[in-house]
């Protein structure tokens, strides 16, 4: 009765060895993914949407679109171009830039630009990824 339990706890830890190597291995592969993924998100960089669009691979009107039914960004009622919404700036994925434009007449136009940081992109990936 001994040496028959012995034998079963002999074959789980050969079995659990096993799993624990392959386990070992595939962090092997995916952790160079991983490092790069950290590094990419952790960039101060920061990209306008149509640019974002063509390194997600996607057209800007379906990464617009995503933003939009995602509620990271918004169009308010009679202002042009889109908003932020502030969880999405206050947790690093979106900034505002503001740019000051000359006009024909020497006048200058304040703009802003809703744009996605190197953190947002890499989340919008993550978020991609996981669809496919």
């Amino acid at each position: 009765m001994l040496a028959k339990a012995l034998l079963m706890a002999q074959s789980v830890i050969e079995t659990k060895t096993v799993q624990l190597e392959a386990a070992k291995e595939e962090i092997k592969e995916v952790l160079p993914k991983v490092e790069a993924f950290e590094k990419i998100a952790g960039g101060d960089e920061s990209y306008c949407i149509t640019n974002a669009a063509k390194d997600l691979q996607l057209k800007p009107k379906d990464l617009f679109s995503w933003l939009s039914t995602n509620k990271w960004i918004y169009r308010r009622p009679g202002a042009p171009g889109w908003t932020a919404y502030q969880d999405k700036i206050q947790r690093g994925f979106l900034v505002h830039k503001f740019t000051a434009i000359e006009r024909q007449d020497g006048s200058e136009k304040i703009v802003d630009q809703v744009r996605l940081t190197t953190k947002g992109v890499a989340k919008i990936a993550h978020q991609l990824a996981q669809y496919h």
